[in-house]
């Protein structure tokens, strides 16, 4: 095994190398796949192959090559057979349903060769951070340090989402550099942030073009040889450029670097079915792994946003493409044409929000699927001149992706119009239809879950299409049929709920096939009784048809919106911080304490147990008074870490001075927090404690700042956001598929008890952890 794995890594080193290999596998394969054989000779075969990829899964899957290759040979085998003896070629409804159910397997086993292509060879590429002479006043050593335009375009984000984005940007480490916010709605307070931080502003008389037309506005006004594009809510670290110019200076051919999208609030999905931390975002997937194999191919296109492009490049395609409402990927295919290339950095060096509702989701998605059908149908990448094979192979199966909509339909379909309506998709017995159709589908599940392993879990990727399924279905033929009529649709982003509600207006169309697939689940034993000729094909179809229910489930679970009262979401953080009494001799002071207000829950513990004290203030002289003489005989400082923070507040973790005692002595209800930040020296500021909680001998703070200063509050957002490694990528749990379905299943029942239940917190209490 040994042996066989290093002469693979040998092989697959050079994306010429794994042609090669793939093209010596194409005979075999498609001989396996035609050839003749007794079906008890057929599900022999096919449990070996069933066992030898599940061994290489658990023992060597390093060797995921070896498991796709197993997985499409059985996949191939059932979509011949399906081909060749089960479609029933009458004009009746039997017959329609028949080639519509083989056009969607038709489809899913396209999807997945060109996804196995796509993903089972990587090659991560490391970083080629620059360093700048000091000496040389921030200028590179025997060559000119390229100068860079930072643009932010920004349509209806709210103040406080711009500002972190722009006070990350201008943080960038990197001096020959100019950040530009592009204002699509030309609003006064803008300006005025822009000329609060430093940083410049640019608008336009009109939206036309949307955002590609905002940025082509820009490129015609400016001048750096490199550009930067970041949206409104994502926000760079310190170190983004330093780790992606190097790539420009080493190859004058390349056009693009292209990071992760990393988001620091959970998506819908996340959020809705209560997996923070448990199942991978529903993004993960592309950004961690398909991204990862485009580039094995240099194929890695651009998303819009976390991404620096050369100047010349996007000129000679005439700038960003405005022909799509996908800009992003179709200028990419433009450059790939004309023979630049691309590079994708796997390392988060931004972050931003993800929509954090159904309904923002689903608007989202349908313009991707929008945009990627005006690819395929106005600039199509196997009919365009300039690609390489496997670019067009990547391409075209990343805009044909979209197209999942009417297949996922017809697999929900399926079962109910057999069960309710007696329409027969298949012409085959039931022992015919497993000994084919489960390994196919064994090995699929199989060979995904080696190759996403922690980027997606098994299940879930049916979960995310259903959930959408009936909006793409219709705007994927809406599309293919009138491909030039699409607008440019804004995702709402940090946006606020005071109560959690049931999307209906999104969640209808499933609700309706839910309910088809309900009835036809209890029509099942009904007619198991009534037709006896007939039960392996109703068991068959009432299992698929129960699978599709728990699918639904999860699906309509999603439209259930949590809470959502934070606007500003809180970051993780884990840097060190001093506590200390604030001083309150000054008058000024004095005001601030007479009026302040007590802390807003009643969780403030007190008791010589835990070693601690609390003190309130509240209003009138007699408590600031006794507050004053607290400060004075408070000369020590407790220690500890952040656990989470933002722009209104902190909560951090005291811990005793020494091993295995206790926080001691009175902490007061005003106090000073001194982080120990990396970059400026340390940062002071006002807090008040709103909540003290003891902890196995340590104390976790809630407290809000006092008053921000325009430079502190500058001083937070970078802490927060800035941080070279604060968005390192943190993998989810390995996938272990039954352990996920068993997810997929409780969805519902969870999503409902802990909602209605109040077993935990609301959303917006809850802090987001790099995933």
């Amino acid at each position: 095994m040994r042996a066989l794995r290093a002469f693979l890594d040998r092989q697959v080193n050079a994306p010429y190398r794994t042609a090669v290999l793939l093209a010596l596998a194409v005979v075999p394969l498609a001989a396996y796949a035609v050839i003749e054989l007794p079906l008890q000779h057929h599900l022999a075969i096919a449990l070996v192959f069933m066992a030898v990829g599940v061994a290489i899964a658990r023992h060597a899957p390093a060797l995921r090559l070896m498991v796709g290759l197993l997985s499409v040979a059985l996949s191939a085998r059932y979509i011949w057979w399906r081909g060749t003896e089960t479609l029933i070629w009458h004009l009746s409804v039997d017959g329609a349903t028949s080639f519509a159910l083989y056009g969607a397997e038709l489809f899913g086993f396209l999807l997945l060769l060109a996804g196995y292509f796509q993903t089972a060879f990587t090659r991560p590429r490391a970083p080629t951070p620059i360093r700048l002479d000091e000496r040389l006043d921030g200028k590179l050593e025997g060559r000119a340090l390229p100068s860079i335009d930072v643009f932010v375009p920004s349509y209806n984000e709210g103040l406080d989402v711009v500002r972190r984005t722009l006070t990350g940007a201008a943080a960038m480490d990197y001096p020959n550099k100019t950040v530009w916010l592009l204002d699509e709605k030309r609003r006064p307070e803008m300006k005025a942030l822009c000329d609060e931080l430093g940083v410049s502003y640019m608008t336009r008389p009109d939206n036309r073009g949307a955002k590609a037309g905002n940025i082509n506005h820009a490129l015609a006004r400016t001048t750096g040889e490199l550009v930067a594009v970041f949206d409104a809510d994502q926000v760079p670290v310190r170190s983004f450029l330093r780790m992606t110019v190097g790539y420009f200076l080493d190859n004058p051919k390349m056009a693009l670097v292209q990071t992760p999208h990393h988001f620091y609030n959970p998506d819908p999905f996340e959020r809705n079915l209560y997996l923070e931390d448990t199942v991978p975002a529903e993004q993960v997937m592309f950004y961690h792994v398909i991204q990862v194999g485009n580039d094995f191919w240099n194929s890695s296109f651009f998303c819009g946003s976390c991404a620096l492009l050369r100047r010349t490049a996007l000129e000679s395609v005439g700038g960003i493409a405005q022909e799509t409402v996908t800009e992003d990927a179709h200028t990419a295919l433009k450059m790939h044409a004309l023979g630049w290339e691309s590079a994708y950095l796997a390392v988060p060096q931004a972050a931003g929000l993800a929509t954090e509702r159904y309904g923002f989701y689903v608007t989202q998605r349908v313009r991707w699927a929008r945009g990627m059908i005006q690819i395929l149908r106005l600039d199509n990448p196997l009919l365009k001149r300039g690609l390489t094979f496997a670019q067009r192979v990547n391409y075209f199966n990343a805009a044909c992706h979209f197209l999942f909509g009417l297949p996922r339909m017809v697999y929900l379909l399926a079962p109910p119009m057999y069960l309710l309506f007696g329409v027969h998709p298949l012409d085959a017995s039931a022992a015919a239809i497993a000994a084919y159709a489960l390994p196919h589908v064994f090995l699929s599940i199989v060979g995904g879950s080696t190759i996403a392993h922690t980027a997606r879990h098994s299940f879930w990727a049916e979960v995310f299409e259903t959930a959408i399924a009936p909006y793409i279905a219709l705007i994927t033929v809406l599309t293919v049929l009138s491909p030039r009529h699409a607008r440019f649709a804004v995702t709402a982003k940090g946006t606020q709920l005071d109560a959690a509600s049931f999307d209906w207006q999104h969640a209808a169309p499933n609700l309706v096939v839910a309910l088809l697939v309900l009835a036809a689940g209890i029509a099942m034993p009904i007619r198991f009784m009534a037709e006896p000729l007939e039960r392996g094909t109703l068991a068959l179809a009432g299992f698929w048809n129960l699978y599709n229910l728990v699918i639904l489930g999860a699906a309509l679970a999603v439209a259930l919106d949590r809470t959502q009262r934070r606007q500003l979401y809180r970051v993780r953080g884990d840097l060190r911080l001093d506590v200390r009494a604030r001083d309150e001799a000054g008058p000024a002071t004095l005001r601030a304490v007479r009026n302040a207000r007590p802390p807003r829950s009643p969780v403030v513990r007190e008791g010589r147990r835990y070693g601690i004290r609390v003190g309130r203030v509240a209003a009138g002289p007699g408590h600031t008074a006794r507050f004053r003489r607290h400060a004075r005989r408070s000369a020590h400082a407790w220690h500890g870490r952040v656990l989470d923070f933002s722009e209104e507040g902190i909560r951090l973790r005291l811990t005793p001075d020494a091993p295995g005692g206790t926080v001691t002595g009175p902490l007061p209800h005003r106090v000073i927090v001194t982080l120990d930040s990396h970059h400026g020296g340390p940062l002071a500021l006002d807090a008040e404690v709103l909540e003290a909680t003891p902890e196995d001998g340590a104390v976790v703070l809630r407290a809000r700042w006092e008053a921000l200063s325009s430079p502190q509050l500058r001083r937070v957002i970078e802490e927060m956001f800035s941080g070279a490694n604060t968005w390192i990528y943190h993998a989810s749990p390995p996938d272990r598929p039954f352990s996920s379905l068993a997810e997929v299943i409780s969805a519902p029942w969870r999503t409902l008890s802990r909602r209605f239940a109040g077993r935990t917190p609301p959303a917006d209490t809850a802090a987001r952890s790099p995933t």
